[in-house]
């Protein structure tokens, strides 16, 4: 397994080295890239890397920016370890992520925010006060303040220096501890609490030259907090629901104080604690029994749940026996897996040797490389998305046929040159999304009553299909207005036919899960004859594949 790590500028920090080691020692293979490049090696990312793990503290110089490294991640396609793009910005937002705790119930410092010179400081808040810039972290900027005219001249200190709002708090004396929180089989879980040993000479807090230096093998400034198991317990339950809270996924960690009284206090969140194996989650983890690439395989493993996929090998293997010979291909994660409805399709198509083929919306290359293999003399393998055009040709090339089929990125005839347009196809083969919806929810989106792409298929094939010898294939679903479909064809070609029926069962839950509501729109179709499917047992229904043949087509 290839995993990317993202780090902030130059060479690799010590905390994407030690992920480096505790990935190799998994055997997995780490690719290190610079936060700050990211617009130019998402794509490249999400092609080659099966996870990322985004580790920038700043881009462009910013705290409250790195969230923005991850969402270009992620709509690249890549498989983020850790939280989302919003719940990163969530978090790194200390305004706003303290605002959503405390509208949880949960403790916080009180406080205000400072944006402006002077600002006047509420009669209830009272030194020692806590100063921090809002979006920053590893303390960079935090001061604290003994008197309300000294906070006043840090605040307007940090207002000019900063260039962002300040956060004003009361201070907490008492224990600093950390919390952090790891995703398991059972959910996430609070791992045992970890306490810093802060210098009292810093009013006991950790500053930011604390948090830069480098750990010592067998540190003594953090240990596991004593607390009685009833204390541990009601500080690990408010951990959970601030990951709740925030958004959090996979693992995180809390900077809390616990005051003389044994009131815990949130301080921030962390969405990228560090994985040196001497800090905090690596500590922590190590006392609930997991060293460190078992911490690490358990990061992974929580990623592996949320994208349910085989992390050992990015891509999916198929085998086919076909009339035409055995095909074997590679389907990457992110293009459509060939269904066994699409393989039945390949098993039936009456491909002529010589045959000119045109396959609109080619996939993974199952059907294009079926009628190379059947005899095709050449098969143009068209679709919108380039992986999938890339997929195609590699797999063309794995079955011996790279030279027969050519392909070209567009949108169904679109793609098709005027050349190859002029010299006709003698067969078109066309498996178009076509579930109905009464709105667009994704890929398998075919219109209010699916037939959208399908009739824009059928009705503009006349002009690319040989007068004499044209066909044209539609692999169709009777939940695609199905009445409507066959009579379009019957309009286009002399000769139409369902040469197979297969069934597919389903379930409402799977379709409400596309879309909030949509079986009821399919029942709505059904009582207007625009669709068809019967209810079988169980809570079970079930449509109806149709694999459909038109021949000889009518002068366009």
């Amino acid at each position: 397994m290839h995993v990317g790590i993202l780090h902030t500028v130059g060479s690799p920090c010590r905390c994407a080295q030690s992920a480096a080691e505790g990935l190799r020692a998994l055997g997995h293979e780490p690719i290190f890239a610079d936060s700050e490049e990211i617009e130019f090696v998402a794509g490249e990312l999400a092609r080659t890397c099966d996870l990322v793990i985004d580790h920038t503290d700043t881009f462009k110089g910013r705290g409250l920016w790195r969230a923005f490294v991850r969402q270009v991640l992620e709509s690249a396609g890549a498989r983020i370890v850790g939280s989302d793009a919003p719940a990163c910005f969530l978090a790194d937002n200390k305004i706003a992520a303290k605002k959503r705790l405390s509208a949880f119930g949960l403790p916080v410092p009180p406080g205000i925010v400072a944006t402006r010179k002077d600002e006047n400081f509420p009669p209830w808040l009272k030194p020692p006060l806590i100063l921090k810039p809002a979006f920053e972290h590893m303390s960079r900027g935090l001061r604290i303040a003994g008197t309300l005219s000294e906070a006043s001249l840090v605040a307007n200190d940090l207002l000019d220096s900063r260039k962002q709002p300040i956060l004003i708090e009361t201070f907490i004396p008492g224990r600093e501890i950390a919390v952090s929180i790891l995703d398991g089989p059972d959910g996430f879980q609070a791992l045992p609490i970890l306490e810093w040993a802060v210098d009292k000479k810093g009013r006991g807090i950790l500053t930011e030259s604390f948090k830069l230096s480098s750990p010592p093998a067998n540190r003594r400034d953090a240990f596991k907090a004593e607390l009685s198991p009833g204390k541990a317990a009601e500080i690990g339950e408010l951990a959970l629901a601030a990951s709740k809270a925030l958004g959090l996924r996979d693992y995180g960690r809390f900077d809390l104080r616990l005051s003389p009284s044994g009131q815990p206090f949130f301080l921030e969140a962390n969405v990228t604690p560090s994985l040196e194996p001497q800090e905090a989650l690596a500590l922590s983890a190590s006392w609930a029994g997991l060293n460190y690439p078992k911490l690490i395989e358990r990061m992974l493993r929580s990623t592996q749940k949320r994208y349910d996929q085989n992390l050992l090998s990015k891509a999916a293997e198929i085998d086919i026996d076909l009339p035409g010979g055995n095909i074997t291909m590679t389907v990457p994660h992110g293009v459509h897996f060939p269904p066994q409805s699409t393989i039945e399709l390949a098993k039936i198509l009456d491909i002529k040797p010589g045959d000119r083929v045109l396959d609109l919306g080619c996939g993974s290359g199952l059907l294009s490389i079926a009628a190379a293999k059947s005899g095709a003399s050449y098969v143009l393998a068209t679709d919108l998305d380039p992986v999938s055009l890339n997929t195609t040709l590699a797999n063309a090339q794995r079955n011996g046929v790279e030279n027969i089929i050519a392909a070209r990125a567009g949108s169904w005839y679109e793609a098709v040159p005027h050349e190859e347009k002029q010299r006709k196809f003698d067969v078109i083969i066309a498996t178009p999304p076509q579930t109905p919806g009464p709105r667009p929810f994704g890929p398998k989106y075919g219109g209010f009553d699916g037939t959208r792409h399908l009739l824009y298929v059928i009705d503009r094939s006349l002009s690319f299909l040989n007068p004499k010898t044209g066909k044209i294939w539609i692999l169709a679903i009777s939940l695609a207005n199905p009445r409507l479909l066959i009579q379009r064809l019957k309009e286009q070609f002399s000769e139409v036919g369902v040469l197979k029926e297969t069934d597919r069962f389903f379930t409402p839950e799977e379709y409400n899960g596309y879309e909030e509501g949509l079986f009821a729109h399919l029942r709505s179709l059904r009582e207007d004859r625009r669709c068809e499917f019967q209810e079988v047992s169980d809570g079970r229904l079930v449509f109806r594949n149709l694999f459909i043949c038109a021949r000889g087509p009518r002068r366009p």
